[in-house]
């Protein structure tokens, strides 16, 4: 990951924050010589040595599954918020168009998972999901086996990947003057869109806004 060092994550935290708000991740490797990808979501377990570790699922039928059993090397990306940002939103002037953004790339060997632990990983993760419905009554796996779930189960196949390696860049205006920060901000949450308010929040958090009187 190319990342001048005023974008550098804050640290492990910040860079595991970002992944469990944001979990559905572009897992990576080659195949036969060529690139390969598939998307899917993960859960995050944070206390695993030695940075952490990702649990997942996919299709059997996918034939990165089988690449998963040969001990590839494979890539992770988790993209947090983004945005285009004006100049028109600075306070000072002259300035250019950019794109400010968070992302996390997680490198590691994957270990496939058995029936049972795969079971915990679909456990984990959509308790995870369920929660964030709140108040909604949250979806739980029956206990016992049932005809459907058995069938879906052959279908997928669960893995894990101790994060051997993770880096970060949060490229959210470091760069700048932190009063041009707090006009892109304000300029953000003046539009008032989930994903503009997110935005705003990265920035706050990510820069010494002044105090204004």
């Amino acid at each position: 990951m190319y990342r001048p060092e005023y974008f550098r994550a804050p640290d492990l935290q910040a860079q595991h924050d970002l992944i469990e708000e944001y979990p559905f991740g572009l897992l990576t490797l080659s195949m036969f010589g060529s690139p390969a990808a598939v998307h899917l979501p993960f859960v995050l377990d944070r206390d695993s040595w030695p940075y952490g570790k990702l649990r997942g699922h996919l299709s059997r039928g996918n034939p990165i599954a089988k690449a998963l059993s040969e001990n590839v090397e494979v890539l992770v990306a988790f993209t947090g918020p983004s945005s285009y940002i004006s100049p028109d939103h600075y306070e000072t002037q002259p300035h250019f168009p950019t794109w400010a953004y968070a992302a996390v790339h997680v490198k590691g060997r994957p270990r496939l998972l058995d029936d049972a632990r795969t079971v915990r990983q679909l456990t984990d993760l959509i308790a995870e999901q369920e929660a964030r419905l709140a108040p909604k009554e949250p979806f739980v796996l029956p206990r016992q086996s049932s005809e459907l779930f058995d069938e879906y189960l052959q279908l997928i196949q669960g893995f894990e990947i101790f994060i051997g390696r993770i880096d970060g860049i949060f490229k959210l205006g470091q760069n700048k003057t932190p009063r041009d920060m707090a006009a892109q901000a304000k300029a953000f949450r003046e539009r008032g869109t989930e994903s503009s308010l997110r935005m705003a929040d990265s920035l706050e958090q990510h820069n010494p806004f002044p105090k204004f009187s």
